[in-house]
């Protein structure tokens, strides 16, 4: 690709091993601070309420902006009605570092209206959300990440993965809900073999 200023190169500014998709490069380290990007999915929970948005903490300096319309299907007279302490599935579509990030929950690809519940992004109900270090984040993003369809061939559960280091777990009971949990912090430095072992202990355990 040929930039604005006529150049080819890109220099990256953090160390770390260069990773890309089809449509994506980036460099994954162990950074600790989450910077939000265009494109992200992220997990955050809504600090304010205001007329025309919400404030939503995403793990940034400062908490980033959800418009009450950029929901699937929103009108003015008809648009979510949610409270302080919501937990919220975006996506990051603008992200700049002398304005608020801006978040959405209008999916390219689901498109059910929010009322209906069953879009990609919007309210996480029940379930239990935690934080993990954000290379271990990106990596259940993959969809041939070991730990994740190990547990799937054992369990029954929903998951939701934020790049910005949060993910939420929904299951058929509590104590599967804790072992899901733990087995995807546990598995951040296992190979695959020791992630199955200890993927296998665990579930002895909680049976």
């Amino acid at each position: 690709r040929e930039w604005r200023d006529g150049t080819t190169n890109i220099i990256s500014t953090r160390y770390g091993i260069l990773k890309r998709t089809q449509n994506r490069v980036w460099v994954d380290n162990y950074q600790k601070r989450y910077i939000a990007s265009a494109g992200d999915w992220v997990i955050g929970v809504i600090v304010e309420k205001h007329t025309e948005n919400f404030k939503v903490d995403i793990g940034e300096v400062h908490p980033a902006i959800l418009p009450s319309l950029s929901f699937e299907g929103a009108t003015k007279r008809n648009r979510p009605n949610l409270d302080v302490g919501t937990l919220m599935y975006c996506m990051v579509v603008m992200a700049n570092k002398h304005m608020e990030t801006e978040l959405s929950c209008i999916s390219p690809y689901v498109k059910k209206e929010w009322v209906t519940g069953q879009g990609l992004y919007g309210q996480l109900k029940d379930g239990y959300a935690f934080e993990c270090p954000l290379r271990l984040s990106r990596s259940l993003t993959n969809p041939k990440c070991f730990v994740l369809n190990c547990l799937g061939e054992l369990l029954k559960f929903e998951v939701a993965v934020g790049l910005n280091g949060k993910v939420w777990v929904n299951s058929g009971s509590e104590i599967e809900t804790i072992l899901i949990t733990n087995a995807i912090l546990n598995s951040e430095f296992m190979n695959d073999a020791q992630t199955e072992n200890m993927i296998q202990l665990l579930v002895q355990r909680a049976s």
